[in-house]
């Protein structure tokens, strides 16, 4: 009886007897295998060193049926697709492995190969791998189209780096689809195969090198599911998952809704606090209904409150009612479950700070019912793999928020390249952005992710950080009414209001965003909320309200003060603010400054709101400026060096020396810089050089493309080597050229002008955002430049905005 797995032997076999062992005369190995009668395929890099019309030595199969014969370079080669052809010498007597017709999306797949680390000896040894394929169609990071697939093997290091895999055969249903040629490389370093996802050559690429291409064979592999092709479609107002939670657990409940959402599934997230005999909203009440499974996060803070008692009682009410509907338990501390839920399945977080790890596989995998698969079947496989990636991305992310914004967008760069539908990493990658004030960069991740509920809020703050108010509010309206009940939305909307009074003077917006936030504090007892309640009381002088919120906030806080995150850190610091214990308060907000390293905009915003409040108090604005460090904002200008003959001098050579002194000196005194200015020799670059030796940042504006500007502005020598230097700074970020190509001699001197205007809005705007004025360094020499975009012009723009630059004088020098 030919059974499944008596099929799979004989493909396994049949694989291995046509697996190929390749020794090169340098002494790197590699894989191949008998794709035609007599002729070998492999990737063109793993034969690049053998010499033209010379036979060399390979090894067929393995084990005691394995065959040594001579083989030789044919004349066709694909070095762009890393497909090369070997003809060997003599009669073979292997079948070759059938060519495989059509390809399709998320198939199991098998290899084989010979990995360099074991075969050290004369004797090969061979490995199996195997995974599912990410995508069938796509392109490497060179262009070159290319097959996307996934081994938990290679994400695990035992085939990394994949060095004698390359050219290894991958086959789906016993037949060829191509071979394996490079991984994806960890962003830190390139020769791991961190992920575990590796590109592969495909079959066609090979046969398209033969005289006569082998038919292919159509295979009909059973597709394996994503989970976001898994999830139900619903109604327009139902939802997948009802979450549960005690306002108290918060941040690890926003995690949840992030993973939870990044994997498809439409959540209602509340929590109101209500008191012992009162009753769940109609509202909240109709949301449990029209929700196919809920999770409650048990927690100490969950168990001491009577209203999850009463909300858990109704949902295990529902769960015995309706074998349709899904209830499961999640610990996220060391409480022992209460014995209403002890007799379900429940998961375990305890000591976990976010929803990630196996046990949120199993939890995406139960909602969805999708915990029949066994623990060993390609699905399941398939599901855990992405699980991990995804864990390991959101954890990158949320890393890469220490760093440069180009550490964000460098993580994110390298998701896109695995072709995951789970949109966690994107969700997480905004809400960093949106930490370090990079808003518009914000949007354009959100605009990549799947609407949900936390796209759109995101969306909304974000817009409304960059002055789109009116369309945060309209977003942030739409889900009030589409019953969005969450802490969430209705502190966004609160923050909205308050940001039209802020911008308007409109008393009313004053009093509805007070009302809003007090409305939503006495709603669900959400410390955001509470805080941004007592300081609006404070600036409608309702002092009793504000007293006792903030007498509030810090019973419950200083219980939790080893879970809280920067924000609620922040928070501890405002409420002593308001209660005008300034000592405390700096020490909390220190606190918060330190868990919020490298989010400037987040401590930012708590020094904006610390500024408001002490405005009110009657006391000096800056009070608590130097716990709250923000890095202030630098824009640079000055001179290039000299061309050769310029006459008279302006910026000699011998100058240099000197002006970099200079530059160090004026900015030894302006504490942490962010600059924004251009990477031309001279100026641009001593400033950058200096920058980057204090572990500073920089936004570099370029009006052409970068090799065009380095011909027109930098040149060779010394300072070509600087500018590729500062480019390969982790801290210092090219944005994309203002114009795509460089223009005619005539028109250059208006692309430079445009530039220095650019730099000039950025650099305005994100000081704007940190609540700061930009400080302007020029040298320059005080005479009329040469034309426009030159130096005189840029002084004259930042004169114009009433900002006076601090000059380093050339001619004193």
């Amino acid at each position: 009886m030919n059974t499944p797995a008596a099929a799979d032997l004989k493909a396994l076999k049949a694989l291995k007897a046509a697996c190929v062992f390749i020794r090169s005369p340098d002494g790197s190995t590699g894989s191949g295998y008998v794709v035609a009668p007599g002729v070998i395929g492999t990737a063109w890099h793993v034969v690049k060193s053998w010499a033209e019309g010379q036979a060399y030595e390979v090894t067929v199969g393995v084990g005691p049926a394995r065959k040594t014969c001579k083989a030789r370079l044919m004349a066709r080669r694909d070095e762009a697709a890393d497909a090369a052809v070997l003809a060997v010498e003599g009669a073979l007597d292997v079948l070759p492995l059938p060519v495989a017709a059509p390809l399709t999306h998320r198939a199991a797949w098998e290899g084989y190969g010979f990995p360099a680390l074991a075969n050290k000896g004369d004797t090969p040894s061979g490995l199996s791998i195997s995974g599912h394929v990410q995508d069938p169609d796509t392109f490497n990071d060179a262009n070159q189209n290319a097959v996307l697939l996934y081994s938990e093997a290679i994400g695990a290091g035992q085939a990394s780096p994949l060095h004698g895999f390359s050219g290894s055969p991958v086959v789906v249903d016993g037949a060829l689809i191509g071979h394996l040629v490079k991984h994806i490389g960890d962003v830190d370093d390139r020769r791991r195969a961190a992920y575990g996802y590796a590109y592969a050559c495909p079959i066609a690429a090979v046969t398209a090198l033969l005289d006569a291409p082998p038919p292919a064979q159509p295979i009909v592999p059973e597709p394996l599911p994503s989970v976001r092709e898994s999830v139900p479609t619903l109604a327009e107002d139902s939802y997948h998952v009802f979450v549960s939670y005690r306002s108290s657990d918060r941040p690890w409940a926003m995690s949840l809704v992030g993973r939870l959402e990044g994997a498809g599934l439409k959540v209602f997230i509340d929590q109101k606090e209500l008191e012992a005999g009162q009753y769940l909203g109609s509202q909240l009440e109709g949301a449990m209904k029209r929700s196919k499974s809920a999770v409650v996060l048990v927690s100490s803070g969950w168990l001491s409150s009577p209203w999850c008692q009463q909300e858990a009682q109704v949902l295990l009410k529902r769960a015995v009612e309706d074998p349709g509907f899904t209830l499961v338990p999640l610990r996220l501390d060391g409480s022992a479950m209460p014995a209403i839920l002890d007799t379900r399945l429940w998961l375990d977080f305890n000591g976990s700070t976010q929803a990630a790890g196996p046990e949120l596989d199993k939890l995406v995998r139960t909602l969805l019912h999708r915990t029949g698969l066994g623990p060993e079947s390609p699905a399941a496989q398939a599901d855990a793999a992405q699980a991990r990636v995804t864990d390991e991305f959101v954890a990158r992310v949320c890393t890469a928020a220490l760093g440069n914004v180009a550490n964000v967008h460098a993580v994110l760069a390298e998701w896109r390249k695995i072709r995951s539908d789970d949109a966690a990493p994107l969700i997480a990658g905004a809400e960093v952005l949106i930490g370090k004030g990079q808003f518009e960069s914000a949007l354009q991740v959100l605009g990549e992710a799947p609407t949900s509920l936390r796209t759109r809020q995101l969306t909304a703050l974000a817009k409304r950080k960059v002055g789109r108010i009116d369309e945060a509010l309209q977003e942030l309206e739409a889900l009030k009414r589409e019953g969005a009940l969450d802490p969430e939305t209705a502190g966004l909307l609160a923050g909205s209001y308050k940001a039209r009074w802020i911008a308007g003077g409109d008393g009313a917006l004053r009093l509805l965003a007070y009302q809003t936030y007090r409305e939503a504090y006495e709603r669900w007892g959400d410390p955001f909320n509470g805080i941004n309640a007592a300081a609006m009381a404070l600036q409608c002088g309702d002092l009793a309200a504000m007293y006792e919120i903030v007498g509030r906030l810090i019973e419950s806080l200083l219980k939790q003060t080893a879970t809280l995150d920067h924000w609620g850190l922040a928070t501890l610091g405002e409420a002593y603010l308001l209660k005008g214990r300034i000592d405390d308060a700096r020490d909390w907000y220190a606190n918060a400054a330190a868990k919020a390293a490298g989010r400037h905009q987040d401590i930012a915003v708590m020094r904006r709101q610390a500024r408001m409040n002490l405005e009110a108090q009657g006391k000096p604005r800056d009070l608590l400026d130097a716990t709250l460090p923000v890095p202030r904002v630098l824009a640079y200008t000055g001179h290039r060096t000299d061309a050769p003959g310029r006459n008279p001098p302006r910026f000699p050579e011998g100058k240099v020396a000197a002006v970099g002194q200079a530059i160090r000196e004026k900015l030894k005194g302006l504490g942490a810089l962010h600059g924004f200015g251009g990477a031309a020799s001279g100026t641009d670059l001593l400033v950058l050089k200096e920058l980057a030796a204090r572990s500073l940042t920089a936004t570099v504006v370029l009006p052409f493309p970068v090799e065009d500007f380095a011909k027109v502005s930098v040149g060779g020598g010394v300072w070509r080597r600087t500018f590729d230097e500062m480019r390969d700074k982790p801290g210092i970020e090219f944005t994309a050229p203002l114009q795509p190509a460089l223009p005619p001699p005539e028109a250059q001197p208006q692309a430079f002008a445009d530039a220095n205007v650019e730099i000039q809005r950025r650099a305005m705007e994100y000081a704007k955002r940190l609540d700061e004025t930009p400080v302007v360094l020029a040298v320059w020499d005080g005479q009329p430049g040469d034309g426009p975009g030159g130096t005189a012009d840029t002084v004259a723009l930042w004169h114009f905005e009433g900002v006076e630059p601090l000059i380093i004088d050339l001619r004193t020098l």
